[in-house]
């Protein structure tokens, strides 16, 4: 199935994650999200997560780690929508979350 596998896009002012993310697919994603951080991203970015189909713990360490690398580098980094099953580890692991109605 094309939905499952994980992939990373980014633009101008953000990054967007889809497919089914996983310990066997956090590490590509990870490295380049942090290249993207430290390179290439805005101020202030923001990482939709409304194409990840599914997804386990292993997200809540890759989320963090890329909000550390954005406040490290000056940046802040807006994590926004969250699918429902990740709400719950987001909330576990104190990462903040907002909607497009935020906006």
């Amino acid at each position: 199935m094309a939905e499952s596998i994980a992939r990373l896009e980014t633009s101008a002012d953000g990054m967007q994650l889809f497919g089914e993310i996983d310990f066997a697919s956090v590490m590509p994603l990870e490295q380049r999200g942090r290249t993207w951080l430290l390179e290439s991203a805005p101020a202030d970015c923001r990482l939709d997560l409304a194409g990840v189909k599914r997804c386990n713990s292993a997200i809540a360490a890759l989320l963090l780690g890329w909000k550390r690398v954005a406040q490290g580098a000056g940046k802040k980094l807006r994590i926004e929508n969250p699918p429902a099953a990740l709400r719950g580890i987001m909330e576990l692991a104190g990462l903040r979350m907002s909607s497009r109605a935020d906006r």
